[in-house]
């Protein structure tokens, strides 16, 4: 028994359209247009009556991998009569590492170029939670996070050639 490979990550979101211009910018690829998806098999899955999702996949090409290996992100919004985010807040409160005691900490990508990184999600209305650090251990890196423009937590890293 062993995981074969990432098959996608998801996350919620309040504003689909505006999360996969953000993630698009970043250089992913959109595969196929949003979805709905509702009925029994979802319902089911989920263990939620009524839910509705509209789902977006955006993938990372990666051509030394068959396809079905690539990295994907799964963009959803809730669709059903119990969502509690038709206001479409994002909650931008301060951030802190420590009040983090458990669950997902944040989606980490490898990029060509850090600070451009940094630039872009901040013109696109993200954060910065910490300046780009080289690693002192570990595979040679600049890293940093920061939070995408509805707050989701990206720890960002550049490869130093060793």
């Amino acid at each position: 028994m062993k995981v074969l490979a990432n098959r996608h990550i998801g996350i919620i979101v309040h504003d689909i359209d505006k999360m996969i211009n953000f993630y698009s910018g970043l250089g992913m690829i959109l595969k196929g247009d949003p979805m709905l998806e509702e009925g029994e098999f979802i319902e089911g899955l989920l263990n939620s009556k009524g839910i509705k999702l509209l789902t977006a996949k955006l993938t990372i090409k990666n051509d030394e991998l068959p396809e079905k290996y690539w990295f994907v992100l799964e963009l959803m919004t809730l669709n059903h009569k119990h969502n509690k985010s038709y206001s479409k807040s994002v909650n931008k409160a301060p951030f802190s590492f420590s009040d983090s005691e458990n669950g997902v900490l944040d989606i980490a990508f490898t990029v060509d170029d850090i600070n451009a990184v940094c630039q872009y999600v901040l013109d696109q209305g993200g954060d910065l939670i910490s300046k780009p650090l080289k690693s002192v251990g570990g595979y040679p890196a600049w890293h940093c996070y920061l939070r995408d423009p509805e707050g989701n937590v990206l720890h960002i890293a550049e490869n130093l050639l060793v």
